[in-house]
């Protein structure tokens, strides 16, 4: 790694990387601490329901926390057919055809939008048998069932914004994303505010306020980049609405075929996720709330190496275009480097102040002394995963998105075996699940490195494709 500083591509392509990767990050911090006063509020609220039952803040995040595992699952697949917009476009414009790069980009602005379409049907139909399979009883269950009733109506607009987002990272401007994502949410603290308290005359909403909020927030924040996307002078192609409409489904089939491996890889680690949480409620129904709350905490520096590893997506994807895999590799070690760089701060962090940093968002001390251990063993993890998230979206810009779907496959058999294990017959309850997290991070993490530096003569020969032509890289 100490052969970069002396490269003479040292400097410039960590320009271009931050460039993409800062207002990335940004955007992702805002709304990472918009989901946490989120947190905050629900932890703060209690409510009865229609039978009298008392339901305490704690609950609340159970009841949250059964909703985001099973939602991710399926929203997963919308975000992750992006990789393959992000990809073609990338490439597109890196072998000088910003017209190939208009095309998919339009189609996949039509498709994606009907696709998120059906997963709202789904969850408009099936919420209650989804939470009755994973183990969710009452009151958690009558809670669980308001949240996504709200909440999920941002699936109309899902594919859209997605979509959008991704058309902006494969030209290599994201700042229209953080512009659209700062204004997100602060109205979302603002609607959470109002309406999960009732101020301002508003009614007093809880849960369903917080849906409602995430809802609006969304819905504005998508139009706002809509309106940038159709008016752009920064673009190296025009976009417009009736192109969109008229958008044939055939390039379409090209995007899936390189997100739809990210996308079934998204789906099987959440999918992975609904194991765990069973697995916690399991041990108590205190449990998934201590996890979800240790989990917001845990991806907030994510957002910090997240930016770096959608930069060097997009960065590797333009040199894979123009046929410079030398280059792409060092995007690739650029970007390890410094998020290896961000994680140390947030490992020093939060394993030595846990309790300190949890009470910033809950006051109840009891929650605070259970989640501390486990926030602790989760500053170790950093690393590892930071280098895991880093070298997956490097192998993605080569246009390999097979691979990564196999490494997740075999990482979620690993982890749900392990934690099974650490958990139950071994006896170490919630502490074998954050220790078959770490093992799992670390192995991947060596695993996909080394393919993405070592794997030339296998998936580097032929990865991208333009047109209908394997472009030969290697």
């Amino acid at each position: 790694m100490l052969k970069i500083f002396s490269s003479p591509n040292f400097k410039p392509f960590s320009k271009s990387m931050f460039r993409i990767a800062l207002p990335i990050a940004f955007s992702g911090i805002i709304m990472q601490l918009q989901m946490l006063i989120d947190t905050a509020f629900l932890a703060r609220y209690t409510t009865s329901l229609p039978n009298g039952t008392v339901i305490t803040g704690s609950e609340i995040l159970s009841a949250v926390g059964n909703v985001f595992f099973p939602y991710i699952v399926t929203i997963s697949l919308i975000w992750s057919i992006g990789t393959g917009v992000v990809i073609l476009v990338s490439q597109h414009l890196g072998a000088g055809k910003p017209q190939g790069a208009q095309e998919y980009g339009t189609t996949a602005l039509k498709f994606n939008t009907l696709l998120s379409w059906f997963v709202y049907l789904f969850w408009l139909v099936f919420a209650e048998k989804v939470f009755t399979i994973l183990g969710v009883k009452e009151p958690i269950l009558s809670v669980s069932l308001v949240y996504i009733r709200f909440v999920s109506i941002e699936l109309l607009y899902l594919g859209l914004s997605t979509t959008i987002n991704a058309v902006f990272q494969g030209v290599g401007n994201t700042r229209p994303e953080m512009f659209a994502g700062i204004i997100r949410s602060v109205l979302h603290v603002v609607l959470d505010y109002i309406l999960i308290f009732g101020h301002f005359g508003f009614q007093e909403m809880g849960v369903a306020g917080a849906g409602i909020a995430s809802s609006i927030s969304g819905l504005i924040s998508t139009l706002i980049m809509l309106a940038i996307l159709l008016k752009s002078k920064s673009l190296p192609f025009k976009m417009n609405i009736k192109a969109i409409f008229l958008a044939p489904i055939r390039p379409y089939l090209k995007v899936l075929k390189l997100g739809l491996p990210s996308g079934l890889e998204e789906m099987i680690w959440n999918s992975g996720n609904l194991v765990l949480a069973y697995f916690l409620n399991i041990i108590s129904l205190e449990a998934v709330g201590i996890y979800r709350l240790v989990y917001q905490i845990e991806i907030t520096p994510i957002f910090f190496y997240l930016g770096l590893a959608r930069a060097v997506t997009t960065l590797v994807g333009q040199r894979t275009g123009e046929r410079d895999i030398s280059s792409a590799r060092e995007s690739g070690l650029i970007g390890t480097f410094y998020a290896i760089s961000f994680c140390l701060l947030f490992t020093f962090s939060f394993a030595l102040f846990p309790r300190q940093i949890i009470s910033i968002f809950t006051p109840d001390t009891h929650l605070i002394e259970k989640a501390a251990p486990f926030l602790v063993i989760t500053a170790f993890t950093m690393i590892p995963r930071a280098i895991n998230i880093i070298s997956g979206n490097a192998i993605r810009g080569y246009g390999d998105t097979m691979w990564m779907l196999v490494t997740q496959i075999f990482g979620i058999v690993f982890i749900v075996t392990t934690a099974y294990i650490l958990m139950f017959p071994l006896g170490f309850g919630m502490y074998g699940l954050f220790i078959a997290m770490f093992a799992d991070e670390t192995l991947r993490g060596i695993i996909n490195t080394t393919r993405f530096y070592r794997g030339e003569t296998s998936i580097f020969h032929k990865v991208a494709v333009i047109g209908d032509t394997a472009i030969e890289t290697a």
